[in-house]
């Protein structure tokens, strides 16, 4: 066969694996919970629902706080220390070290904001319930298989868990009042996820791990300190949009809410494991060829926009049968956020293209780290504004405006030192 040369190529090709392996871990992580979408929608009605984004969204702080900046900066010290097992092992240990830490510093600050914010404290069980997801999230080493290049372990290991979970979901989930079931089951899901990811790393890579210093902790929290002021400012305007509704409005306007961003964002998994699998490469290629790199950035922005730009014509345009047929007649007013989100897919990318694949492997983290903490200040200040009027409506508009910042000020920003993909003045045939 002609192309049997290529296919089997593109089956050694580490990178085109590790996406494979990414792509089943997003369909494990959001596809898969998508299923259960119709279902629990319907069964919670959208006060339930609503509450339960509600905690989530509060609690994604604590998530993105946990992980710090460890998915970039643990993997990229990785890659280049694979061969090294010693060295694998000092890492390690610092990040999870680090990573619980985090987790145990956070869980007192939540108990702080439970005891305060009578809002949170009327709800103190959910919150609970579902900060148990962070002790997965110290445990799952993502940033370590991912820097090894080697997914296709965790890929099987969170379908498997998913799996479970989304029957467990089916057997139980009966009444509006098993919420909290409901949050308990997703955090279950996300702690065997980490044991099981924990266990298999010890074994796969043959680490010896030892009780981490307080130097390898501090070394490993340094290194991913800007890098998580990026994530934190990401946070900013995406984990946080369902708390920041819910505080200002009632769980009701969350679950309307919360189930048209759910649906877009679950679509963005279409693109984001191709850039995750790409970046451990591009950020060899920047170190090598500045012009190897953009030409390869270009294929990128070509590839990811184009399917970018599919997933939002398909939202605008079946926003209404997205909605009838998933949710159901009592969620009418999602379909409006989901059109108002709708060309979320194709901003986000193009800006994964000049942000992860462009602006960290050539060190530009401060840059990159200012843009999306100015994004997340438009949204917070949007919100506040638009809410009391629109009130879903307005924490999408406020979400949409925040991601064309962002892609604007990295086009430009880019272009002014010569590494803007689509038209970099450099000889990118060489």
């Amino acid at each position: 066969m002609i192309f049997k040369p290529y296919f089997n190529k593109l089956l050694n090709n580490k990178v085109a694996q590790n996406a494979a392996s990414l792509y089943i871990i997003h369909f494990a992580n959001y596809l898969l919970p998508l299923i259960t979408v119709p279902y629990v929608v319907r069964v919670l009605t959208p006060y339930g629902y609503g509450l339960v984004a509600f905690g989530q969204s509060f609690l994604g702080y604590f998530s993105v706080f946990v992980e710090y900046g460890f998915g970039f900066s643990a993997t990229r010290k990785i890659s280049v220390c694979r061969d090294d097992p010693a060295a694998l092992g000092r890492i390690a240990a610092g990040v999870w070290g680090a990573k619980l830490l985090l987790c145990s510093s956070g869980f007192i600050v939540l108990l702080v904001c439970i005891f305060i914010v009578p809002a949170l404290k009327e709800h103190k069980n959910l919150l609970l319930i579902i900060y148990l997801t962070t002790f997965g999230h110290v445990l799952f080493p993502g940033w370590l298989y991912q820097g090894m290049e080697r997914m296709v372990y965790i890929s099987v290991i969170n379908l498997s868990i998913r799996l479970l979970v989304v029957i467990a979901i089916f057997a139980l989930i009966r009444r509006p009042e098993d919420y909290l079931l409901y949050a308990a089951l997703s955090s279950l899901g996300s702690i065997l996820a980490g044991i099981v990811g924990f266990m298999w790393s010890l074994r796969l890579f043959s680490l010896k791990l030892t009780l981490p210093s307080f130097q390898e902790i501090w070394q490993a929290l340094r290194e991913g300190w800007v890098l998580f002021l990026s994530t934190a400012s990401i946070s900013l305007y995406t984990v946080g949009n369902a708390f920041i509704l819910g505080m200002l409005t009632s769980p009701v306007v969350v679950g309307y809410y919360s189930a048209g961003e759910k649906i877009v964002l679950s679509l963005l998994g279409l693109i984001r494991p191709l850039s995750q699998a790409a970046y451990p490469r591009f950020a060899k290629l920047a170190a090598e060829s500045t012009c190897q790199a953009l030409k390869w950035g270009r294929v990128m922005l070509c590839v990811n926009g184009a399917i970018g730009f599919c997933l939002s014509a398909f939202l605008l345009a079946a926003a209404p049968l997205i909605v009838n047929i998933l949710l159901g007649k009592n969620y009418g007013p999602t379909v409006q956020v989901i059109r108002v989100l709708a060309l979320i897919p194709f901003l986000v990318a193009i800006s994964n293209v000049l942000g992860i694949q462009t602006m960290l492997p050539f060190g530009k983290d401060r840059l990159f780290t200012g843009i999306l903490f100015a994004a997340g200040l438009i949204n917070l200040s949007l919100a506040f504004v638009l809410i009391p009027f629109w009130q879903q409506v307005g924490m999408a508009t406020a979400f949409l405006v925040s991601e064309i910042f962002v892609t604007a000020a990295m086009f430009v920003a880019l272009s002014r030192y010569n590494l803007n993909p689509f038209f970099a003045r450099l000889p990118l045939t060489s």
